[in-house]
C-alpha cells in the first residue's frame, strides 16, 4: 500500500496535465445525473488535495481543472433535464426509484435557484438537482451563474482539507495538539460571534413591538421629555427595533471608551492588568502564531483599508448614493482624525518601539479603531441589500474581522489591552451614531445591491497584494524582542554558563532532553568546523520529503527530522553525523542549537544552547520517523573530538531529578569561536580522563 502511494505521488509529479484531466473527469462524473450517486468523488478530491499538500501537484492548476469538471458535469445534467423534461421520469431506473426526483423537486421548490448552489454540498440531491432544474424550466443564464458559483466553492471545500492532511503529516508529531487547540479556539470564537450577532439582530426585530408599547407608556408618564421620543425614537417608525439596538450600541461604545480612557489617564488597575496580559501573550508566542497574527494585523493596515475606502466611495458616487457617500467619508475621516488627536493629547508609549513619529504613541489603537469603523459601517451599507433574516451576516463577518485584527495587535506586542478596548469602543460608538443618523434621515439612502461583492473583491485583492509584499518585513518588525544580557566572555566561560537552561522546554512547558552544548560565536564557523569532520545537514523538511516517513523500511539518513522548539523558538542549526562503527549502526548523531539572550563582550558574540544525542528510526505500523535515542554523554564525547580546531572544555552540571536524565550524567560542552580577548589557550586539555572513560571514547 505504501509503495502504491509513493508511486502515485511520483506519477502525479511527472504528469501534472494528465493528473489535472483525471481530476476534471472525477469532478465531472461526481456531478453527472444519477451517475454521481455511485462515484466517490469527494474522497477522490480529498486525495487530490493530499497530493497538492505534499507538493506533487500545483494547487491553482488542479483547482481550475476541478472547477471546469464540476461545471461541465452539472451543465450536462441540466441539458438532459431541459431537453427531455418529463420523459426522464419514465426511465426504468427512475420508475423503480421515484423518490430521487421527488426529493429533488421538493428541494428546488423550497430554495428556488439557490438550490443549484446548495445541492452541490448535499449528497442525496447533488447529482439529481441539475436535472430537476432543467425539467422545471430554470433559465439557462441563471442556472449557469449558480452552477459556476457552486463549482468555485465546491472545489476548494474538497481540496483544502486534503491539502491540510498532506501537510499535517510533516508536523503531526510536534504540533497536532496545538493545532487542535487552535482550531477549537477559532471555531469557538467564530461560533460565539456568529450566534451572538444573529441572536441580537433577531431579538431586536422580534421585540420591536414591545419596545414601541413601552416607549408610548413612558412618553405618557414623562410629558416633559416627550420631545426626546418624538425627535429621536418615533414609535411610528418601522425601523424602531434596529434604531434602539444602535442606540444601545452607542451607549455601550461610549461607556467602554470613556471608561478605559479614565483608567489610562488615572493609571487605574486596568493599566497594570494590561501589562500582565501583554507579558502573558509574549510568553505564548510561537513562529506559526506570529505568521498568522501578522497576516491578521496586515488586514487592518492602510494598504488594505484605503483601497476599500476608495472603492466603496467610488461605487456609491457612481450609483448616485451621494448621502451614503458623505456618511462613508465622515465615518473614515472622523476615525483617522480622532485617533491622531487622542494620541497627540495623551502621548501614551507603546509596549515596544515598533514605530516612529505619531505612530509611536499607543492609545487608542489606530488599527482597531479604523478597522471597526471601516468594516462596521460597510456592514451597515451592505446589510440593507439583504433580506431581514440575513442582515446579521455582514455584521458577524465585520465583528470577526475586527476581533482578529484587535487580538493580533495584542499578540504581536504592538498595543496594550486598553488601547484595543478603547479602539473598539470608539469605533463602535461612531458607527452607531452614523447608523442612527442614516435610519432617521433615509432620504437618498438606497439598497446597495452589488456593493458587498465589490468590497470583497477589492478587499481580497488589496490584502493579497499587501500580504505578499509585506509579510517577510513585517515578520521581522513584529518579532519577539527579548532583552539581551551582556557579560564578559571569561565570566561565561568560568561559571555564568550555569545560568542558562539545563533542559529543553517544549510548547507545553514540559522539560525534555538535556541541553548539553553551549556555543559562543556565529553559527557559520561552527557549521564549517563540523562539516569538515563529516557532519552534514539532514534532508530538509518539505512536504515531498515527509512522504519518506511512510516508506516500509526507510534509511535513517534519508528521513527529514521532526522540528523541535525550545521556549517557543525553532532550532537555528541542525546537523547530523552517521555512526562510524558497527556498534552504533542504525543510529546517527544529531546536534540542535537554539538562540539565547546572552551576548559576550567586547566581541558581542551570541551564545547558543543546544543538545547532541543519538537518534534511531522509530517504526510504527504505517509511519517510520527519527526519534531520540539518548546516549548524551557518548554523543557529547564524539562531538568534542570534532571540535578540536576551536577552544572547548567539558564541565559538569548536576542533572535535576525533575528532568529526563537517561544517558546524561550532567556533562556539558562549552565551545567558542576563537577570540583574542576571551578564552585561555589549549582549552581542549580540560577534557578529563573521567569524561573520556564515561563517554566510551
Amino acid at each position: 500500500m505504501i509503495g502504491w502511494v509513493t508511486a502515485l505521488v511520483h506519477w502525479a509529479g511527472a504528469h501534472p496535465e494528465l493528473a489535472g484531466l483525471l481530476v476534471a473527469a472525477i469532478a465531472c462524473g461526481e456531478s453527472l445525473a444519477f451517475i454521481g450517486l455511485v462515484i466517490p468523488g469527494a474522497v477522490m478530491m480529498l486525495g487530490a488535495g493530499a497530493l497538492i499538500g505534499v507538493g506533487a501537484l500545483e494547487f491553482w492548476r488542479i483547482f481550475a481543472w476541478a472547477v471546469a469538471g464540476a461545471i461541465v458535469g452539472d451543465g450536462v445534467s441540466y441539458w438532459i433535464g431541459h431537453r427531455y423534461r418529463d420523459q426522464i421520469a419514465r426511465l426504468r431506473y427512475l420508475r423503480n426509484r421515484p423518490e430521487l426526483l421527488d426529493r429533488g423537486r421538493r428541494f428546488f421548490q423550497r430554495h428556488g435557484g439557490r438550490s443549484v448552489l446548495l445541492a452541490r454540498f448535499v449528497g442525496p440531491v447533488r447529482p439529481v438537482l441539475p436535472v430537476v432544474a432543467g425539467m422545471m424550466g430554470m433559465p439557462p443564464s441563471r442556472f449557469y451563474l449558480y452552477n459556476s458559483l457552486s463549482a468555485l466553492a465546491w472545489a476548494p471545500a474538497h481540496l483544502l482539507p486534503g491539502m491540510a492532511f498532506g501537510a499535517s503529516v510533516a508536523l503531526a508529531g510536534q504540533v497536532a495538539g496545538r493545532l487542535a487547540l487552535l482550531f477549537a479556539a477559532v471555531v469557538l470564537v467564530t461560533w460565539g460571534v456568529t450566534w451572538a450577532t444573529r441572536t441580537l439582530c433577531r431579538w431586536a426585530g422580534a421585540h420591536a413591538g414591545d419596545w414601541t408599547e413601552g416607549i408610548l407608556r413612558w412618553q405618557r408618564r414623562h410629558r416633559p421629555f416627550a420631545w426626546l421620543v418624538g425627535d429621536l425614537l418615533d414609535p411610528q417608525r418601522p425601523a424602531l427595533g434596529p434604531l434602539l439596538l444602535w442606540l444601545a450600541l452607542l451607549i455601550a461604545g461610549l461607556w467602554l471608551f470613556f471608561g478605559v480612557l479614565e483608567d489610562v489617564v488615572t493609571l487605574d488597575p486596568l493599566v497594570y492588568a494590561g501589562h500582565a496580559f501583554y507579558h502573558l501573550l509574549q510568553q505564548l508566542r510561537t513562529p506559526l502564531g506570529d505568521r498568522v497574527m501578522t497576516v491578521c494585523t496586515e488586514l487592518g493596515d492602510a494598504a488594505v483599508t484605503v483601497p476599500v475606502t476608495a472603492a466603496v466611495f467610488s461605487w456609491l458616487l457612481v450609483r448616485g448614493a451621494w448621502r451614503d457617500a458623505l456618511y462613508w467619508l465622515a465615518a473614515v475621516g472622523f476615525a483617522a482624525l480622532a485617533v491622531a488627536t487622542i494620541k497627540l493629547a495623551l502621548h501614551t508609549p507603546r509596549p515596544t518601539g515598533l514605530y516612529s513619529g505619531l505612530d509611536a504613541y499607543s492609545f487608542p489603537s489606530g488599527h482597531t479603531t479604523v478597522s471597526t469603523v471601516v468594516y462596521g459601517f460597510l456592514a451597515v451599507l451592505t446589510a440593507t441589500a439583504l433580506r431581514a433574516q440575513r442582515r446579521w451576516i455582514p455584521y458577524a463577518l465585520a465583528a470577526l474581522l475586527v476581533i482578529a485584527i484587535g487580538f493580533s495587535r495584542l499578540y504581536l506586542g504592538a498595543h496594550w489591552l486598553a488601547d484595543v478596548a478603547a479602539g473598539i469602543g470608539l469605533g463602535t460608538a461612531w458607527v452607531a451614531i452614523l447608523a442612527i443618523a442614516r435610519v432617521r434621515h433615509p432620504g437618498g439612502s438606497q439598497r446597495h445591491h452589488g456593493l458587498a461583492l465589490t468590497s470583497i473583491v477589492v478587499f481580497v485583492a488589496a490584502a493579497g497584494w499587501h500580504i505578499h509584499h509585506r509579510l517577510p518585513s513585517d515578520l521581522q518588525r513584529y518579532a519577539v524582542r527579548v532583552p539581551t544580557q551582556s557579560m564578559p566572555a571569561g565570566r561565561w566561560w568560568d561559571a555564568a554558563w550555569r545560568a542558562l537552561p539545563a533542559y529543553r522546554i517544549d510548547l507545553e512547558g514540559e522539560r525534555e532532553q538535556p541541553l548539553n552544548v553551549q556555543w559562543a560565536g556565529d553559527l557559520a564557523t561552527l557549521r564549517r568546523v563540523l562539516i569538515a569532520d563529516g557532519w552534514r545537514a539532514p534532508p530538509p523538511l518539505t512536504l515531498r520529503n515527509a512522504l519518506r516517513w511512510l516508506l516500509p523500511r526507510p534509511a535513517l539518513e534519508d528521513l527529514p527530522l521532526i522540528p523541535q522548539l525550545h521556549s517557543g523558538h525553532y532550532q537555528a542549526l541542525v546537523l547530523v553525523h552517521p555512526a562510524d562503527d558497527l556498534a552504533s549502526s542504525g543510529r546517527q548523531l544529531v546536534l540542535r542549537l537554539w538562540p539565547t539572550a546572552t551576548r559576550l563582550f567586547p566581541s558581542a558574540a551570541p551564545v547558543w544552547i543546544g543538545t547532541v544525542a543519538w537518534q534511531r528510526v522509530e517504526r510504527l505500523p504505517l509511519v517510520s520517523f527519527p526519534r531520540n535515542a539518548g546516549g548524551y554523554d557518548n554523543a557529547l564525547g564524539r562531538l568534542a573530538l570534532a571540535l578540536s580546531p576551536v577552544p572547548w572544555k567539558v564541565v559538569d552540571r548536576a542533572p535535576s531529578v525533575e528532568g529526563p536524565t537517561s544517558g546524561w550524567s550532567g556533562h556539558t560542552l562549552l565551545a567558542a569561536k576563537p577570540a583574542a580577548e576571551s578564552l585561555p589557550e589549549n582549552s581542549q586539555m580540560l577534557l578529563t580522563v573521567g569524561f573520556i572513560f564515561h563517554s566510551g571514547l
